[in-house]
């Protein structure tokens, strides 16, 4: 275990650098593959979230530890970067570096392991595009395979389908444009219920806008509305300084209040004369105006969300204003139809028909907010993958299949390495190995004999061989477990630097704030200019 590895000195202390990585990597390592184990996290105040991504696990979690805080980072840009494969960043870093401690008792220096770990990385990825496959086009049926393999956890076979299904259903209807798609989901139904709309659906339950309120119960859709668009608060000017104001009878209070009133009037005349049906504002709208608005038939929608605000102008061709006074036919926009619809408990108005932009939204649904927020996360990480497979053009079987043939290739190589950068290379292979055997021990079966079962089957030419989902070898093809050959390289590639990072710290320098001022006040000629930034004050 990476706690029980030994300082340089040749004391029993640990080598607290790795102990904090080797810790990460075992608080996730059970929950990779589809057998994989969900995690209860408690937050301090008490909420309970269940589930079993790695890079959310880790997200939660107060780690303090400055190298914890590298892996962090590596899982989290894994995740940013490609969208899954930050529980194998963790893993890989976990297991490179229980064989770097095994390589240093055995005598190897630091930087004869960082270069042989270089080395084996760019050899294993330079082997890596003879087990890689190449997509047909954007209608491959195994586009729909690979979105289905990012789906793991307790989710069951017809719901793994379904996730497929959403996931190729919103690509394609925005041309596999993931800027053009937006997520939404919602408590209070079932997986089954979620669909993709065509066009923008607006949250109301962000807005103090509430449909209740302006009489509009149920669905209800205009046809070819009028949008328009206001990004100022609508109502009485407020004053920008404090001003005070003096009544000296209820005939001067009457004028002021008629003044009000004369003002509001002529805000609803504005938008009504500008032939608007439905206005977004992305400020408040005075409760009066909004009600005389209603009662002349226009729809007000206020505090728009900046981000909707702006999609909404961008797909409508509206031109969004800095005053009501500025509203015309010309500023307006249209969409073929909004509809007015009650989403669980939230009120939603949809966009469909777009002229200017094609959008779409994928509408989630779960029985409760956790389970639809993980819904979410899940049709995210379906669609990512899926648009990343497509980007590269190229994918890989799954299952630990191209790990094992990998570690396979660098133990035939290493054998022709004449220095002791072999004993290197058969570390990082059998480092590789670790993603196979933690599958099959998540599924519940020996791992040595399912990775050796694995290896004599890529020895008898079946390179496509992994662990199934039911902890058993199987053809990954044929099972259709495949995977984004761009989620493994960027993992390797992300596991090999933290790791390297870390192998060349052999102490945690603490300094305490008020030194390091003294320093920086009094010698800014020797500040630092490379280094570990990260290992300092922590």
């Amino acid at each position: 275990m990476l706690g029980e590895t030994t300082a340089d000195d040749g004391t029993d202390e640990p080598n607290h650098t790795q102990t904090a990585a080797g810790e990460l990597a075992d608080a996730v390592r059970t929950t990779l593959g589809p057998s994989g184990l969900d995690k209860m996290v408690v937050g301090e105040n008490g909420t309970v979230i269940v589930t079993n991504d790695g890079s959310k696990i880790i997200e939660w979690m107060d780690i303090t530890h400055p190298v914890g805080r590298l892996v962090e980072q590596a899982a989290a840009a894994q995740d940013s970067a490609v969208g899954d494969g930050a529980t194998t960043v963790v893993v890989l870093i976990g297991a490179l570096l229980e064989e770097a401690a095994t390589l240093r008792s055995d005598g190897l220096h630091p930087t004869t392991i960082i270069d042989g770990y270089g080395r084996a990385a760019e050899t294993a990825i330079d082997h890596l595009a003879q087990y890689e496959r190449s997509l047909q086009s954007r209608h491959d049926d195994r586009l729909a395979q690979i979105a289905k393999t990012a789906v793991t956890g307790r989710w069951d076979d017809a719901s793994t389908e379904r996730f497929g299904e959403l996931a190729l259903t919103a690509l394609q209807a925005v041309e596999f444009d993931t800027s053009r798609l937006t997520l939404k989901s919602y408590p209070g139904g079932e997986l089954r219920e979620s669909a993709c709309h065509d066009g923008v659906v607006v949250d109301l339950k962000t807005s103090s806008t509430s449909l209740d309120t302006l009489s509009h119960p149920g669905t209800q859709t205009h046809a070819e509305p009028a949008i328009a668009m206001v990004d100022a608060e609508i109502g009485i000017e407020e004053p920008s300084h404090i001003e005070s104001v003096t009544l000296q009878d209820t005939t001067q209070r009457s004028e002021l209040q008629a003044h009000e009133q004369d003002r509001r009037t002529e805000l609803v005349a504005q938008v009504v004369q500008s032939g608007a049906t439905v206005l977004f504002c992305q400020k408040p709208i005075d409760e009066a105006v909004r009600t005389a608005l209603v009662q002349r038939g226009v729809l007000p929608v206020e505090r728009t969300r900046r981000d909707e605000f702006d999609v909404i102008a961008r797909a409508t061709g509206s031109t969004p204003v800095l005053s009501v006074d500025e509203l015309t036919a010309d500023t307006t926009g249209t969409v073929a139809s909004v509809t007015q619809r009650t989403v669980g408990t939230s009120q939603t108005l949809t966009l469909q028909g777009c002229p200017e932009e094609q959008r779409a939204t994928l509408l989630l649904r779960g029985g409760t907010p956790h389970v639809a927020d993980e819904v979410r996360r899940i049709a995210a990480d379906c669609i990512d993958v899926t648009r990343v497979t497509l980007d590269d053009g190229a994918f890989v079987p799954g299952g630990g299949a191209v790990p094992t043939a990998l570690a396979m290739d660098l133990a035939a190589l290493s054998s022709g390495i004449p220095d002791r950068t072999q004993l290197v290379f058969d570390g990082f292979g059998t480092a590789l190995e670790a993603l196979p055997r933690t599958l099959a021990t998540n599924a519940g079966t020996d791992p040595l004999n399912t990775l050796a079962t694995i290896q004599q089957r890529h020895d008898s030419g079946s390179e496509t061989v992994g662990v199934g989902p039911d902890g058993h070898p199987q053809d990954m093809i044929a099972a259709g477990v495949l995977e984004p050959a761009t989620v493994f390289t960027s993992a390797l590639q992300r596991a090999v630097a933290v790791v390297t990072q870390i192998l060349r710290v052999d102490d945690i320098v603490r300094t305490s704030p008020d030194k390091r001022g003294t320093d920086s006040e009094h010698d800014h000629s020797h500040a630092a200019t490379g280094g570990y930034p990260w290992a300092v004050g922590h």
